[in-house]
């Protein structure tokens, strides 16, 4: 197919999105916290789908992997 590009990047489907009230007790900090750091970068960005806010679990997974110094593969 002419002018079609493939796209490269990864797609999970059954990556769940985490909602705010469950973050803070992940995190162990309120959810203004948790949007916080995830504005400034220190936490995954934030996701909106719909009116529903928050992390996609693997975005969580593969921060907690990085803190414990494990490669994120």
């Amino acid at each position: 197919m002419e002018g079609v590009t493939k796209m490269q990047t990864e797609v999970n489907f059954n990556d769940r999105l985490i909602r705010l009230p469950e973050l803070e007790r992940i995190f162990g900090v309120c959810k203004r916290t948790v949007r916080r750091k995830a504005e400034s970068g220190e936490l995954p960005p934030l996701v909106r789908c719909g009116g529903v806010v928050g992390m996609l679990e693997s975005k969580v997974k593969e921060y907690f992997r990085r803190l414990s110094g494990q490669n994120a593969n």
